[in-house]
């Protein structure tokens, strides 16, 4: 009858169970050898000549199977008759040793153990039934008195025996469970942490852990993006942010960042929680960011456009409203100076007049402004109008003749407009920023322009006096305005114009740090 028995997948398990009963018959030579020498006086060499040899056949033959191990490995009638075989010359060294006292008892324990690990509960059983058989022949064969208690001791070992068997089985199924379902946890940890680093590296929010120090330790591809730094591991994050330390668990801030000195600042939406980390014994610290630069542009956009539209709709109302009776008021006025001799009365009217005049510019201007604006269709080249703009203010003498002109755009950046509308609008923001510079040191005009694939951004800055948040946010509000004698309506209409061409307009202005107007056009197509 052929047995087949089921080996533990593992090598490096059998490798370790096949070192252990190396180790052990090693330990027993080794003790061995060492009592002779010490009690070499009392030593019979006859008696001791084949418990020497069964100790160096056990241990060469194991030698041998650890030498042909990987070819043996997969072949477990070999490794069971190694169980087998042990189990044999143990049974010998126990019957030269004496049965009734013997020290090697323990070796067949360990032995039917071992091969209940390696070869499962089939193979402990069978190993016990043969250890039972050998270990019962090789007593009952020995020279010793057979009394009643010498009996007794060897049905107490065979139980011991099946005992240890049944043991060895039970954990060796146990074992197995055990390895199956760390096998599939590992499966499912290897694949969480797949996902986790797939989706850590394609989420569009910038994600970096760092230390209590400020040491980087793990950051993705979207947080080098928007920090636009290179070796991110490599910085240190209180020196990448103006972020100060802080010992809350959750902080949420806005602020402001710039990747480099000359480049446009970035409005970062922050959120750092702290955590502890038994990996590193230590605080660790989670940052998520996203660039809300656009989504605070297109916020205040809208806002724009809201109060914009509502003002609009209330102007043109008003205008058609006051039109008609200043007609008749120009009108009376006009034939009563007809009539009238008084000069000082005549220059009276005249005064009359001249202000209906300015009502009715005001109020043509109203018109334009509330008169929706038709879809642009031609194409205009931004550059050569920003030259133009620029060229103009140089031989404008109600302006500054000293301001710096720094123009940093390109050659071509053709969108579909109005040239007339687009000039009015780069003219009206220019002649402001020239304004703003009346009381500034040193006068720069900074004109910039940047491409996409779907965007052409028009950068204008100024060294003026800058704005107040309050002014900031008011600037493009009809009537509202800075000067002794604004109307208030010129960069209303500005940003109607800009509007008008699909253009996205934001501003950035500090009190005494100048202002920048950002246009982001649509490209041609």
């Amino acid at each position: 009858m052929r047995l087949s028995f089921a080996l533990q997948r593992s090598e490096k398990q059998g490798l370790m169970i096949e070192l252990v009963r190396i180790s052990l018959f090693l330990l027993i030579l080794l003790i061995t050898v060492i009592t002779s020498i010490v009690q070499e006086g009392f030593v019979n060499w006859v008696l001791l000549g084949p418990f020497y040899a069964i100790l160096t056949v056990a241990f060469g033959s194991h030698l041998i199977w650890f030498s042909l191990w990987n070819k043996l490995v997969q072949k477990p009638a070999w490794l069971f008759a190694t169980f087998a075989l042990d189990s044999l010359l143990i049974s010998f060294l126990i019957s030269y040793s004496g049965s009734n006292s013997s020290l090697f008892l323990f070796l067949h324990l360990v032995n039917i153990l071992l091969a209940g690990i390696a070869c499962r509960s089939v193979g402990a059983v069978t190993l016990a039934l043969l250890t039972s058989i050998f270990f019962t022949s090789a007593s009952l064969f020995s020279p010793e008195i057979k009394a009643l208690n010498f009996f007794f001791l060897i049905v107490l070992n065979n139980v011991a025996f099946f005992s240890v068997a049944g043991l060895a089985g039970y954990l060796s199924e146990q074992l197995q469970s055990v390895g199956r379902e760390l096998s599939v946890t590992g499966e499912h940890l290897r694949s969480a942490e797949e996902l986790n680093r797939i989706l850590l590296e394609n989420i569009p929010t910038g994600m970096v852990s760092f230390t209590e120090s400020g040491e980087i330790v793990r950051g993705n591809a979207s947080a080098a993006q928007i920090l636009e730094v290179e070796n991110l591991l490599e910085q240190n994050w209180y020196n990448l942010l103006p972020v100060t330390r802080s010992d809350q668990s959750l902080q949420k801030l806005d602020l402001k960042y710039t990747p480099a000195e000359g480049q446009s600042a970035k409005l970062l939406g922050l959120t750092i929680s702290k955590i502890y980390s038994s990996e590193l014994q230590a605080h660790l610290n989670i940052a998520l960011f996203d660039d809300l630069t656009k989504i605070r542009e297109l916020e205040y956009a809208a806002r724009q456009n809201e109060k914009l539209a509502a003002v609009g709709g209330l102007a043109a109302g008003i205008a058609h409203e006051i039109r008609n009776p200043l007609a008749g008021i120009s009108g009376s006025i006009e034939m009563l100076t007809q009539t009238v001799t008084n000069e000082d009365d005549r220059k009276l009217m005249k005064i009359v007049l001249r202000e209906i005049d300015r009502l009715n510019n005001l109020i043509t201007e109203f018109l334009d402004y509330a008169r929706p604006e038709t879809p642009p269709t031609d194409p205009v080249d931004l550059s050569s109008l920003l030259t133009e703009v620029l060229d103009s203010m140089k031989s404008n003498a109600q302006v500054r003749t000293d301001v710096q002109q720094l123009r940093e755009y390109a050659e071509k950046l053709v969108i579909l407009g109005r040239r007339d509308k687009l000039k009015q609008a780069f003219l009206n923001i220019v002649i402001n920023s020239y304004q703003a510079m009346n009381e500034s040191g040193t006068a720069q005009l900074v004109v910039r322009s940047a491409e996409t694939e779907k965007d052409l951004q028009i950068r204008i800055r100024d060294s003026g006096c800058g704005m107040s948040e309050v002014t900031r946010k008011k600037m493009f509000e009809p009537f509202h305005t800075t000067k002794p004698k604004g109307t208030g309506l010129g960069l209303a209409v500005t940003h109607k114009i800009l509007e008008g061409h699909g253009a996205q307009v934001f501003v950035e202005s500090e009190p005494g740090a100048g202002t920048e107007f950002i246009l982001t056009f649509p490209r041609a197509h």
